[in-house]
């Protein structure tokens, strides 16, 4: 198979630039750091271009190391994602390290903001990698960066993607714990409220999956006093229905107002399955008795 002209002109370049960093004349100009920086972005751009992503990465990740030696982190850490970027497409390992490359620089700056976007993307490529767990301590990070910028919405947007983590894990208590978090801090902002009952219904459920009908009812009618007007929603009559039909054990009625729910506003897969957990419960109950 033919070499790829665009990939080995790339690769000319690192040459290039790796002798620019050999160089006893450069070396004496001071200029070699910042000549090889720029021929290894050069080079980091080609590789993309030719889809070698992991010589991408290697490629940039030597311009950081380039931009470090003159004390730029704001050149070393823009290089750092760029590499970060290019090896996600092939080696979740080198992306992961270069990111929290990105991060630490990003803290010692004082960008907070900057760094809680970045080390969401770490809980996003570990989730990919199927790390539920690593993810959400990822995650947790950039709520903690955001937090510190008093970013508070984007906090809440990151505590959701460890809330159905969570669920799906069956720790439901730290769900329902971020889920009622995340509901009272929207209640006072107009632009979030509208979310609230969403976010109750959630709690909810995973209450209830928990098996623990009394605590589901007390939780309801906690809920229904935190936000006056939940009762009158379709979530909130949704789920007294489910909270009613669970501490009855009535199957029927059940089944009956989840698939009544789901015919106007459709139930997404992680609700369908812990509503189908619960519905397990009800039957094991059920057997129980009999």
């Amino acid at each position: 198979m033919a070499e790829d002209p665009v990939a080995e002109k790339a690769r000319e370049l690192v040459a290039k630039a790796e002798k620019k960093l050999g160089s006893w004349f450069a070396s004496f100009s001071g200029s070699k750091y910042e000549d090889a920086e720029e021929i290894f972005k050069k080079a980091g751009n080609q590789f993309k271009v030719a889809k070698s992503w992991d010589e991408a990465g290697e490629a940039f990740e030597r311009a950081a190391g380039c931009a470090l030696k003159q004390q730029s982190p704001h050149d070393t850490a823009t290089s750092y994602m760029e590499a970060a970027n290019c090896y996600k497409k092939t080696d979740a390992t080198k992306s992961l390290r270069c990111y929290r490359e990105v991060v630490s620089l990003h803290i010692d700056l004082g960008r907070f903001t900057q760094a809680a976007k970045v080390q969401k993307e770490i809980g996003e490529l570990l989730e990919a990698e199927g790390d539920a767990k690593a993810a959400c301590d990822e995650y947790q990070k950039s709520v903690d960066y955001y937090e510190a910028e008093e970013s508070n919405s984007q906090a809440s947007q990151v505590l959701l993607k460890i809330a159905g983590l969570s669920a799906t894990a069956k720790d439901y208590e730290r769900a329902i714990g971020i889920y009622e978090r995340v509901a009272i801090a929207s209640l006072d902002n107009n632009l979030l409220r509208f979310s609230v009952k969403g976010y109750l219904l959630n709690a909810g459920i995973c209450r209830m999956a928990t098996g623990d009908a009394d605590k589901s009812r007390s939780d309801l009618e906690r809920y229904e006093s935190m936000d006056a007007s939940f009762a009158t929603t379709r979530e909130g009559q949704f789920l007294r229905a489910l909270v009613e039909a669970f501490q009855g054990l009535d199957m029927e009625a059940f089944t009956d107002k989840v698939r009544e729910f789901d015919e106007v506003s459709r139930l997404d897969a992680q609700k369908t399955t812990l509503l189908l957990d619960v519905k397990n419960k009800i039957k094991q109950q059920e057997e129980d008795i009999t």
